[in-house]
C-alpha cells in the first residue's frame, strides 16, 4: 500500500493523464466529477491502486450524497494545482450519524460501486457530525497538483 497525501491522484487518475499527454486516447468530453466523503482512518487506509470509490468506506448517514466537485482550470504553472471552484456542502444529515469522516474521494459518478476513484483528499481535520449537521468545505479547500 502506498502512502496518500492531501490531493493523491490515484491509479486511475495517473493512467488517464499518462494516456492523455501521450496521446494514447481522445480523452473524455467534459463533465462532472463528484466528491464523496469516506470513514477510513487517516493513516495507511486508503491505497492509492483503488480504482473504485466502493474500495473505501462512504460515509452512510441519512441526508448524506455526494456532491458535484467544481473547478476551475489548472494553474499556469509547475506544479500545476486545481481546486473546488465552489462551497461544497454535505447534509443535512438526519440519521445513522456517528462515523468519523476523515477523507473526500473524487469518482466519476454519484454511484460509488461504478464510480472510478479519481483523487483522494485527506481531511486537515476530522469530523463526526451529529444530526441536523451540515459539513461545508470553502472555495480551494481541496486542491490537487501535479
Amino acid at each position: 500500500m502506498s502512502t496518500i497525501s492531501a490531493g493523491q491522484i490515484m491509479t486511475y487518475g495517473e493512467q488517464q493523464a499518462l494516456n492523455q499527454i501521450f496521446l494514447k486516447t481522445q480523452g473524455p468530453v467534459a463533465g462532472s466529477v463528484y466528491l464523496h466523503l469516506l470513514t477510513n482512518a487517516t493513516s495507511g487506509s486508503v491505497d492509492n491502486t483503488w480504482t473504485l470509490l466502493n474500495q473505501g468506506t462512504v460515509y452512510g448517514a441519512t441526508g448524506y450524497s455526494a456532491q458535484t466537485f467544481a473547478t476551475g482550470t489548472a494553474s499556469v504553472a509547475s506544479p500545476s494545482v486545481i481546486s473546488n471552484s465552489g462551497t461544497i456542502t454535505f447534509g443535512p444529515f438526519t440519521t445513522g450519524t456517528g462515523a468519523t469522516i476523515n477523507w473526500g474521494g473524487l469518482g466519476t459518478t454519484t454511484v460509488t460501486s461504478t464510480a472510478s476513484f479519481v483523487v483522494a483528499f485527506l481531511l486537515t481535520a476530522s469530523r463526526t457530525p451529529a444530526n441536523g449537521d451540515s459539513l461545508q468545505a470553502a472555495a480551494a479547500a481541496f486542491t490537487c497538483q501535479v
